[in-house]
């Protein structure tokens, strides 16, 4: 089962996150795992170490370069800086929406954090891009008529989770 069959697995791409850190300028990974845990601390917990593996993936795969930066009376350091490559990644990522209610509580909150920082245009798009999907999984969801109880309170639950989100997003969109 795929993200976009609402499996409710999905994944949490740190690696944008890395990215998107990076699209407000060049720093060094101290520094951007400072930011991390600044601005999206309390929706997105993730430590050191793998925030390290994340930036070096992304030297690797083209989407940052890196140049050693001398430090006096300490080793060089490492300051990362976004290619094009990685700024359209990361813009792509931005404007996607998120396909599960779990990646909305981390994912798409994250990416309002994004848009809030970097000033980029897309935010209500991106609101109504959610409303009509979560709209869509509501069809979806109201038109099943499980037999089995329990699966009735099952489907009732993320009917009003949906419900919910749904409602939450048009609030936000008339904040922005």
């Amino acid at each position: 089962m795929t993200e976009t069959e609402h499996s409710g697995f999905a994944r949490y791409p740190l690696a944008n996150v890395a990215l998107g850190l990076l699209a407000a300028g060049p720093k060094h990974g101290y520094g951007l795992y400072r930011d991390f845990e600044e601005y999206f601390g309390s929706i997105w917990k993730a430590g050191q170490t793998k925030f390290y593996v994340a930036l070096s993936s992304l030297l690797d795969e083209g989407y940052l370069d890196a140049e050693l930066e001398p430090q006096e009376n300490r080793p060089a350091r490492k300051v990362y800086r976004l290619t094009d490559k990685g700024r359209e990644e990361f813009l792509k990522w931005l404007h996607e929406p998120v396909y599960s209610m779990r990646a909305m509580r981390v994912e798409f909150i994250a990416k309002l954090r994004f848009f809030d920082l970097l000033g980029e245009p897309g935010a209500k798009e991106l609101i109504d891009q959610e409303i009509a999907l979560f709209g869509e999984m509501l069809d979806e969801w109201e038109a099943e008529k499980p037999e089995d109880p329990f699966y009735n309170l099952v489907n009732d639950y993320r009917i009003r989770q949906a419900r919910a989100i749904v409602e939450w997003l048009e609030a936000v969109k008339q904040n922005l």
